[in-house]
């Protein structure tokens, strides 16, 4: 079984001023997500039960590539997600 993290940037703006061009935005800050993705292939039975296991632990749905022949899932920290980061 393998792992990876992958990062998005959510910029946050703020509403400053409007004119007869528009309104105005100023940056307030940026938001980082980090999410971790576990990858075992299909036909390992010891990584894919684990795998299983794992997802449904955390309430995550198993994700199937079946080109790649790749069984995932996805996991986001829930501060993340509650603003607390």
């Amino acid at each position: 079984m393998t792992w990876e993290t992958t990062f998005y940037y959510l910029p946050q703006y703020k509403h400053v001023s409007c004119n007869q061009h528009g309104d105005r935005f100023k940056k307030t800050g940026s938001k980082v997500f980090r999410i971790a993705r576990l990858t075992c292939k299909t036909g390992n039975e010891a990584d894919i039960s684990c795998l299983i296991l794992l997802s449904h632990s955390l309430n995550a749905p198993v994700h199937y590539d079946f080109e790649k022949h790749n069984a995932y899932i996805e996991v986001m920290s829930a501060d993340v997600v509650r603003n607390r980061i």
